[in-house]
């Protein structure tokens, strides 16, 4: 019976531990907190396939937005041709434009790889996509 108290305190210890990290494992972080650098660079960038001979590239914005100079698009075909349009230049000073469409043309019947990367204002790029569609 001398163990019981101990016990007692062990499980209540235990509760509480595991409310507190049930606790601390659901709250959301507050924005840009808790982020890498390479997160809050990141912007939402969208491609969609209305057709045969076109692939849109939609640029929604992000944390960042005002760094961000240019997109570039490359489309590799299902034949292995390479296909790259711009929208922006990475020697602006303005950044692209929010909700931004770049439309490319071309024979994209099968399946095509698509890589976006933006080029930032500090001269660095990243690629902010690179799918399958």
């Amino acid at each position: 019976m001398a163990n019981r108290p101990v016990f007692f305190a062990i499980i209540v210890a235990c509760a509480l531990l595991l409310l507190a990290c049930t606790a601390g494992c659901t709250q959301a972080a507050a924005p840009g907190q808790g982020q890498t650098a390479e997160q809050k660079q990141y912007v939402e960038v969208t491609v969609t396939q209305p057709d045969a001979t076109h692939i849109v590239v939609t640029y929604q914005g992000g944390p960042n937005m005002q760094t961000l100079m240019e997109l570039e698009t490359m489309i590799t075909d299902s034949t292995g041709k390479n296909k790259i349009q711009s929208v922006g230049s990475r020697l602006a000073t303005t950044p692209i434009t929010i909700r931004g469409t770049n439309t490319i043309e071309g024979d994209f019947a099968g399946t095509d790889h698509v890589v976006v990367t933006g080029y930032l204002s500090d001269g660095s790029r990243k690629v902010m996509l690179d799918t399958t569609i």
